[in-house]
């Protein structure tokens, strides 16, 4: 079942399971030039399973949300959160990630206010945060979002490449019901 059936149809979030795990390797074969800047390989062999079950220490797989990101039936990205890290009320977003061949065409946008929208509507959560690693420059994209740095940075190891992941966060202001327009 979908977490979101957008009426414009740009992005919907479906739950990755066993029966769609074919596609979330389909999609990380072709991140090649993401798993070069961040893990220094061209795909980590472990990357669909590590996507469907990391969780930091201290967490349960029932916090972690991981989906596949569809525009009209194709599955053009990636995206999981884990609810209530690092503290509750957070949601942190492990990986979003698109297609390099649907890149630049507004899904990573489309994606992220999904995200937002679950992380709010279905999970509470009061603001967002996430690790960027320096060797992926996407920190723009993030801005955009409305996300800012907190000042804290830490060691990044990937599987070949030594870094910093410099952590990010976005609170959300207070929002307005339909009904009160």
């Amino acid at each position: 079942m979908e977490a979101s059936a957008r009426a414009d149809g740009i992005v919907s979030l479906v739950p990755v399971t066993s029966g769609n795990l074919h596609e979330v390797n389909a999609i990380f074969d072709e991140l090649t030039a993401y798993s070069q800047r961040v893990d220094g390989v061209s795909r980590r062999n472990d990357a669909a399973d590590t996507f469907m079950t990391a969780v930091p220490a201290g967490h349960a797989l029932k916090d972690k949300h991981a989906f596949v990101a569809k525009r009209r039936g194709a599955a053009l990205g990636l995206l999981d959160m884990i609810d209530g890290y690092p503290s509750s009320g957070t949601v942190f977003i492990g990986l979003l990630a698109v297609r390099e061949s649907a890149q630049g065409s507004g899904i990573g946008r489309a994606l992220y206010r999904e995200a937002e929208r679950f992380a709010r509507d279905n999970l509470g959560a009061r603001n967002m945060r996430l690790a960027v690693v320096e060797t992926n420059p996407v920190i723009g994209f993030w801005t955009k979002m409305g996300f800012h740095p907190t000042g804290e940075v830490k060691p990044f190891s990937g599987e070949a490449n030594t870094s910093r992941a410099i952590l990010m966060e976005k609170e959300f202001g207070p929002t307005v019901s339909s009904s009160a327009l």
